[in-house]
């Protein structure tokens, strides 16, 4: 299904964000396939009406950040247990909240890859939430992190919290994120994550379950 043309410039933004891992492990294709990787013009132009859908380039990136595979079935997207998902802080309540919703989470059994962006201060923040600390939320429900009006993280929530605090499954970077475990949500040591690092899969194995 294409983009809704009111959420193109939201999609752009998270390409963009996601473009420089991106094109890392285009290049290590073999040169017959590296096409795109010269032609980011044609990319963003398929963008802009809507072709490419940009939540599964952000699986891509981070199968390969995880040293997995895109399997993308009912429980999870990629073949380590996580799920990935993209969000966007939206005002709600007749302007009086600001938060970025993460939905469609119910029967999701693993760690939730989160990337959102802020659009007000034009910043991304990312995420790596443990099914422990979601798995009571009711089908109906989505998590919400929570922002001040302004686009500053709300890391303290204001009110009873019903759930957890989300700030407190904050990380750094994408390449931070992935260094959670998408089965468990804890947090790898170093040296097993360099050992991932140096031992990548080939570009085709990434597609795994997609065709």
């Amino acid at each position: 299904m294409a983009t809704k043309l009111e959420n193109l410039e939201l999609d752009k933004a998270h390409y963009k964000n996601l473009q420089p891992h991106l094109i890392k492990y285009i290049s290590q294709l073999p040169a017959s396939t590296k096409r795109c990787k010269n032609h980011k013009e044609s990319i963003l132009d398929l963008l802009d009406i809507g072709i490419i859908q940009v939540s599964t380039a952000f699986e891509i990136v981070m199968a390969s950040l995880t040293n997995s595979t895109v399997i993308s079935d009912n429980k999870h997207d990629l073949a380590n247990g996580a799920d990935c998902k993209l969000t966007t802080a939206r005002h709600s309540g007749y302007g009086k909240s600001y938060s970025a919703p993460v939905g469609d989470i119910a029967g999701k059994d693993g760690t939730l890859y989160i990337q959102c962006y802020e659009r007000i201060q034009n910043k991304f923040y990312y995420f790596a939430i443990p099914k422990s600390a979601y798995c009571k939320i009711p089908k109906s429900s989505n998590i919400e992190i929570p922002f001040h009006l302004d686009g500053t993280p709300r890391r303290i929530p204001g009110g009873k919290r019903k759930y957890a605090n989300w700030w407190d499954f904050e990380c750094k970077s994408l390449t931070d994120m992935s260094m959670v475990c998408g089965t468990t949500g804890t947090r790898k040591s170093t040296q097993t994550n360099q050992t991932a690092a140096n031992s990548k899969p080939a570009w085709a194995d990434l597609f795994v379950g997609l065709y």
